[in-house]
């Protein structure tokens, strides 16, 4: 099947209009296709896992403006709108072009992309073209455009970032996180979405956003945020709750500030880890899920290591590389 008859099928198949026996031949072919081992050049095609998500939510966008007939019927194809997003980007790396398929409303073709990323114990402030402001919080990547086109002004994100957004009621701002996305007008708030962590959380501080969530069945739960409302998302159950939130709890780390709350010892070093740029250890294992209650603000990593081991009774030592403190080892006492 040419590139040009499979995108006529494909939009045949979302206008309603296809007979069984060419629905069963689209699956058939996406399926094989799918299969397939295709390539990818990262350099002329941009970053794989940002090329997907952008398919995958401009698809959704287009879905949700069909008519309620043509969604239902989508829907009732869950096989077909799960390979929908990869034979699409399948198409995109044969061709190794981005934008073939006209799948992107906005003039994406023009569209120059840059990234920033951090690493462990590293903080950075991100200019945006339209005057918003990003602190990029550590071992994390934001990729945005240069300048801002269409209706639209999206980025994506990995990790954590607080978000200052100036007003534009005519190009709402959308932040693409795994699963979700997240649209304001101007406002403040808080993404936290690691991919190492079970829950992605969307803290809000001022001013109102929309939570979209697509579901793995497909189907899409919008949630409206309030100021001092946080959203929880949980990756693994794909659920989602509201919670009371507040600006320490959100954007304490921008200032050095880590709160704990019956943390389990091991979540508490993997944000450690990334404050300070320092790997903690547990050599102790029945200690990993030891519940942690505690404030850090500015701490030192002395005075991170005395309260902990106040806190548990353990002992630690340290590791050094060139002088400097590469790792921090907890273990119960005579035993290391």
């Amino acid at each position: 099947m040419k590139k040009q008859q499979l995108l006529d099928l494909i939009n045949k198949y979302l206008e309603g209009g296809c007979s069984p026996d060419e629905e069963f031949l689209l699956e058939k072919y996406l399926e094989f296709l799918n299969n397939e081992d295709a390539g990818w050049n990262e350099k002329e095609s941009g970053d794989k896992k940002f090329v997907e998500e952008k398919i995958y939510s401009e698809i959704m966008q287009m879905i949700n403006k069909r008519e309620k007939s043509v969604k239902h019927k989508i829907i009732t194809s869950p096989y077909l709108l799960k390979i929908a997003a990869s034979i699409i980007f399948l198409m995109v790396v044969s061709v190794s072009v981005l934008y073939i398929t006209g799948v992107f409303n906005n003039n994406s073709d023009s569209v120059i992309w840059q990234e920033q990323r951090t690493i462990p114990g590293e903080k950075l402030l991100v200019k945006l073209a339209d005057g918003s402001e990003i602190i990029l919080n550590a071992d994390s990547k934001l990729r945005y455009p240069a300048n801002f086109q269409g209706k639209t002004r999206e980025v994506y994100l990995v990790g954590e970032a607080y978000f200052e957004i100036k007003h534009d009621i005519s190009k709402p701002f959308i932040v693409h996180t795994s699963n979700l996305f997240t649209t304001v007008l101007g406002t403040k708030f808080n993404i936290s979405a690691f991919p190492d962590e079970k829950n992605i959380s969307v803290s809000l501080i001022e001013g109102r956003v929309k939570v979209t969530e697509l579901k793995s069945n497909s189907v899409v739960k919008n949630s409206i945020l309030h100021p001092d409302e946080k959203l929880v998302y949980n990756v693994g159950n794909s659920t989602s709750k509201i919670e009371q939130s507040n600006i320490e709890d959100a954007i304490g780390w921008e200032k050095n500030v880590l709160k704990f709350k019956d943390e389990p010892l091991h979540n508490v070093f993997i944000q450690l880890e990334r404050a300070y740029g320092v790997r903690f250890e547990i050599a102790s294992k029945s200690f990993e899920n030891y519940l942690i209650t505690t404030n850090f603000q500015n701490a030192s990593i002395w005075e991170i290591s005395e309260i902990i081991k106040k806190l548990t009774g353990l002992d630690y030592k340290t590791v050094k590389e060139s002088d400097k403190i590469k790792k921090i080892i907890f273990f119960k006492k005579g035993r290391i």
